[in-house]
């Protein structure tokens, strides 16, 4: 089956075809022209204006909030636009905000705009998306900005832009979809891979799950009763809540590893909840990061999902107070536990390897979120395949936004 750069990249009109066929159609569009994803419209004023193209961000979101900050010297972001705001006299990152109208008005006075939808959710994405196409805006989304002004130097790891290292080890994903215990894994590895490629939310849709699905409801495999679980990444404490539903109270442990001051200090409001209760002696708080060795390592502290371990970069800027111990997994568990989940914004594979001895020792299930960094999805797999060849492994997406795909060792 031959495909075009427009069914690829919109989606539409491809007939039938096989999730890997238009995985390997977008590699070779990505090869032959690495902007092929990004709206022509926009393209053209980007090469014509540079760093004076004028860009307007639709909905108020972290992917904005990134934009606002890599964009400096290369666009001129000039608005927000947030209809529930836009009156309030706020701002977002130094930005005013706009009501739709006045965007709709701006854009009709120079029609080189661009309105950047950076949204996150669904709903809301396709609200910009339809405001633009249905006057003819010129339009683009976060992820098609970064590639076309070229911003991974200036971003986070979190959300670069993976199509360069996706279109070098394309075997090698290729392998990993073999690797696949189900189907739906293999759909759901080739639908991500192909969002990356083409910028295009539309591919993970398709296959995406609900939120509340995440690690609990994969549909790979079922909670036991008496299950042990190191929560590397507590954060607020939802995947041990959702370890108590899934097991309806039966679950035997859970060690919650969190090193952000602000998250350390609701989990032990999360914990004064249970005193006095049976459920008090299984839980068990740890206020550090993990990692491959022991330690200190700087690090951010925002609360809930933000905080993270500092780049290089920005480690020199990091006060003393900031910085938090490193332990390896081995060294905090004392009893075997059944599961290890880990969500700690692109420190799995070092966690991983400090968890070495358990793994080997327990077996236990691994739910590993393999979204923050680009090559997680292959170099977790194949770290676990030489301690542990005989995991079958499943991958789902969790979310309507780019986030929460986790890989299931099982």
């Amino acid at each position: 089956m031959s495909f075009h750069t427009d069914t690829i990249a919109s989606r539409l009109a491809l007939g039938a075809f096989t999730p890997e066929q238009a995985f390997l159609a977008a590699v070779e569009l990505y090869r032959q022209d690495s902007l092929f994803a990004v709206p022509a419209k926009a393209r053209a004023i980007i090469a014509r204006r540079g760093a004076d193209t004028p860009i307007v961000l639709l909905g108020r979101s972290d992917f904005g909030g990134n934009l606002v900050h890599a964009l400096r010297g290369k666009a001129r972001v000039l608005f927000v636009v947030d209809d529930f705001r836009a009156h309030r006299g706020e701002q977002f990152h130094g930005l005013d905000y706009i009501s739709s109208d006045r965007f709709l008005e701006m854009a009709r006075q120079d029609p080189d705009l661009i309105g950047v939808n950076a949204c996150r959710f669904d709903y809301s994405r396709r609200f910009f998306d339809g405001l633009c196409r249905d006057r003819g805006i010129s339009l683009a989304n976060f992820e098609q900005i970064v590639r076309a002004f070229d911003l991974n130097a200036m971003l986070d790891h979190r959300v670069h832009d993976w199509g360069a290292v996706i279109a070098t080890r394309t075997g090698q994903y290729q392998q990993l979809a073999r690797r696949m215990a189900d189907p739906y894994s293999v759909e759901t590895l080739y639908s991500v891979l192909t969002f990356h490629l083409t910028c295009n939310p539309e591919w993970f849709l398709n296959v995406a799950r609900p939120y509340s699905t995440l690690y609990v409801r994969s549909g790979l495999f079922a909670f036991d009763t008496g299950e042990k679980m190191v929560d590397c990444g507590a954060s607020i404490g939802e995947s041990t809540t959702a370890l108590m539903h899934a097991t309806e109270g039966t679950f035997a442990r859970s060690w919650m590893i969190e090193p952000d001051r602000i998250n350390v200090a609701t989990l032990k409001g999360f914990m004064r909840k249970y005193a006095g209760t049976a459920q008090a002696a299984k839980l068990s708080l740890h206020a550090v990061a993990v990692g491959d060795s022991a330690g200190l390592a700087p690090f951010e502290h925002l609360g809930y999902h933000g905080g993270s371990v500092l780049p290089p970069t920005r480690a020199e800027a990091c006060p003393e107070a900031d910085y938090v111990a490193v332990e390896r997994i081995d060294d905090i568990v004392d009893d075997a536990p059944t599961i290890i989940k880990m969500d700690i914004e692109g420190f799995e594979l070092p966690a991983l390897k400090g968890a070495e001895r358990t793994i080997r020792a327990a077996r236990p299930k691994l739910l590993v979120s393999a979204y923050h960094r680009s090559a997680d999805l292959l170099d977790i797999p194949a770290w676990i395949d030489t301690i542990a060849p005989d995991y079958r492994i499943g991958l789902r997406h969790h979310t309507e936004d780019r986030w929460d795909s986790c890989l299931y060792f099982y």
